[in-house]
């Protein structure tokens, strides 16, 4: 029997330090049985305005190389280059460019991913609102759209980004979005079926392969606080900077981008901006820190907050951490071992008093579990094989 082929147009480059949700569906698509191309956002001469970064230069590798094979040849990957693509800067943010950006690649990309087997797919699965041509570049039998956060919010969002989204989430057989509050932004969209389908975690990668510590843990007192992910606006640097003056014998440990970070926390003797680390290397840094951060601002940056249904919590959970979080509405409803705060002061105690007692790491790793991303896909698959009022898989 002929293998199942699947499309993917994601926002994220496959081999991105930020290895999201669509990363890990795609990796259990391919457990499942499927064959998968994974096409990521395009590069232009206009991303060398701010330099040749590590992450520039490999998804132009991955160019230059006319693609990759992942996952035993069974998953590849390729990141086109175009001429322009879409922004919110003049020009970019034209809706010509946006609706057309694809034709000006070269090789073309249509023909690139049709001459690899997927002219035609059983699903094509959208992320990537820059990425909706696809909706009209190939065959296929379903096509899944990935709201995966609230997009107005982008950089690159612009009226041109609003009427595409709309378009795609219209028709799109199926809508799925990771927190119940970001279903009241998609079905404000108009899709024809919805369904929330809620963040995971790679089990195995966090829980079940104890690793060594990360070097730089040799030179950073214990007991660790750590934060991994995207450094942004909505980060309470207030929060980390309090709780690093009032417990001077924890060390916190930020991973991300510190652009935003460097000016707010640089020179704190016991804060340590890491910057970005691989994703094979998380589990390093987590397994062997005492207290899991997710300390976002949920009052000033509501918006963007109170959508979130972070990856985090469940990797630093299987990975067996105490975790420290600011309040808001979907975090609370989830009912997760995590230890919720509404002010500094409560931030700063529920840090010492995770650290100190840091309860059943067993129990956290038994709640991660559940939320394993094969059981997404296969709740996933089991929502395209049927029409019903929409829900939230559990």
């Amino acid at each position: 029997m002929a293998r199942k082929r699947l499309l993917m147009a994601c926002a994220n480059a496959w081999d991105s330090p930020f290895q999201v949700g669509s990363h890990h569906l795609a990796r259990g698509f391919v457990r499942a049985g499927w064959d998968v191309a994974f096409v990521s956002d395009p590069i232009s001469p206009w991303h060398l305005g701010r330099g040749l970064t590590p992450e520039l230069s490999r998804r132009f590798a991955i160019y230059r190389a006319g693609g990759r094979d992942d996952l035993g040849g069974r998953l590849w990957t390729y990141v086109p280059a175009a001429v322009v693509t879409p922004h919110a800067m003049p020009v970019l943010r034209s809706a010509f460019v946006h609706r057309n950006w694809h034709r000006w690649t070269w090789p073309n990309v249509v023909a690139k991913v049709r001459s690899r087997g997927f002219a035609g797919v059983d699903l094509l699965y959208v992320d990537s609102v820059h990425q909706s041509f696809w909706l009209s570049a190939v065959d296929y039998d379903q096509a899944v759209y990935r709201v995966t956060d609230y997009s107005p919010l982008f950089e690159k969002y612009t009226a041109a980004t609003a009427v595409l989204e709309r378009d795609m989430a219209r028709r799109a057989d199926l809508v799925v979005y990771p927190s119940r509050k970001l279903g009241e932004y998609v079905n404000g969209l108009g899709p024809r079926r919805s369904m929330c389908l809620p963040n995971g975690v790679n089990y195995e990668h966090f829980a079940r392969r104890p690793v060594p510590p990360p070097p730089e843990y040799r030179h950073i007192a214990r007991p660790i606080a750590v934060f991994v992910g995207a450094i942004g606006p909505w980060f309470h640097f207030d929060w980390v900077r309090q709780a690093a003056r009032q417990l001077p014998e924890f060390s916190f440990v930020l991973i991300g981008p510190h652009e935003l970070a460097r000016p707010e926390l640089g020179g704190m003797a016991n804060v340590h901006l890491l910057g970005q680390r691989d994703y094979a290397m998380l589990p390093g840094y987590l397994q062997h820190a005492d207290v899991g951060l997710m300390p976002f601002d949920a009052v000033n940056h509501r918006r963007a907050v109170e959508v979130l249904n972070p990856l985090k919590l469940y990797e630093y959970l299987a990975s067996g951490l105490p975790v420290v979080s600011a309040a808001w509405e979907e975090i609370e409803s989830l009912n997760t071992p995590a230890l919720v705060c509404d002010s500094a002061d409560q931030f700063v105690a529920t840090i010492r008093q995770a650290a100190h007692e840091p309860g059943d790491p067993e129990a956290r790793r038994r709640y991660a579990a559940r939320f394993d991303w094969q059981n997404r896909v296969t709740a996933l698959l089991e929502a395209l094989q049927r029409v019903e009022t929409p829900h939230c898989a559990a």
